[in-house]
């Protein structure tokens, strides 16, 4: 007995059988979620100043550290809590182009209320980091950004510990809130805008405790407009 099967009858299940696979690959990946919205980070010490205004990647400026194995699938589901579009750019990852977060030119801009999910596999280990594409010169520098760690495939045992410091630099005015005059065409001719109010992990004059011959693993990504000169001096080792 022959079975025909009509183009449409094919495409359909054709389409379910896709369906189901990427659900299960995207089960087996690591998962993450990143909300994009209005948020509060104390910058610098209270003594100076409340909290700054910010806008921040699920509540925190810089946003959570995203980690993944190499040769694993991460997907990332973001969110936007913005008034304006975003989008999230993989910095420095080789990744499929649809996954780059380039609005128009990799995909649409997140709209308000939207979201997208992001869905590669990291082949490279290394410290990476994350941000916003759209509108970069003020969505980053409120704080939508964030480290993206893509570890070694086997656990790498030569440190005790492994600290990721993200460095920034604000441009926060006299009541910690951060000043406005964003894109201007001065600051794009001579190299982007510089903050005035360094931070590592989004606060200024940070403290990182060691122990007596302990052996860290120092990762560090860096958001500065500007490279200058003693930025490891911006936190204090005890």
């Amino acid at each position: 007995m022959t079975c025909s099967i009509s183009r449409r009858s094919f495409l359909l299940g054709s389409s379910a059988m896709l369906a189901t696979t990427g659900i299960s690959r995207a089960s087996a990946a690591t998962q993450h979620l990143l909300v994009a919205a209005v948020g509060q980070a104390q910058i610098v010490p209270e003594t100076f100043a409340g909290p700054t205004p910010v806008w921040a990647f699920n509540g925190t400026a810089p946003g959570p550290v995203v980690r993944v194995r190499a040769g694993e699938r991460l997907a990332v589901d973001v969110e936007n809590g913005l008034d304006q579009p975003t989008s999230v750019h993989w910095h420095g990852i080789r990744i499929d182009n649809a996954m780059d977060g380039v609005p128009g030119l990799t995909q649409a801009a997140i709209a308000p209320g939207e979201q997208f999910s992001y869905d590669f596999v990291a082949p490279d280990p290394g410290t990476y980091w994350y941000h916003s594409h759209n509108r970069s010169w003020e969505q980053n520098a409120r704080g939508l950004h964030g480290a993206l760690i893509v570890d070694e495939p086997e656990p790498w045992r030569g440190a005790d510990r492994d600290l990721v410091l993200v460095l920034d630099d604000w441009r926060l005015v006299q009541d910690g809130s951060i000043a406005d005059g964003f894109g201007q065409m001065m600051e794009w001719a001579h190299g982007g805008r510089i903050g005035n109010t360094p931070t590592v992990n989004g606060r200024l004059g940070s403290k990182i405790a060691v122990r007596p011959n302990e052996w860290v693993r120092v990762r560090h990504c860096h958001m500065l407009e500007h490279a200058a000169g003693g930025m490891m001096t911006w936190f204090e080792v005890t």
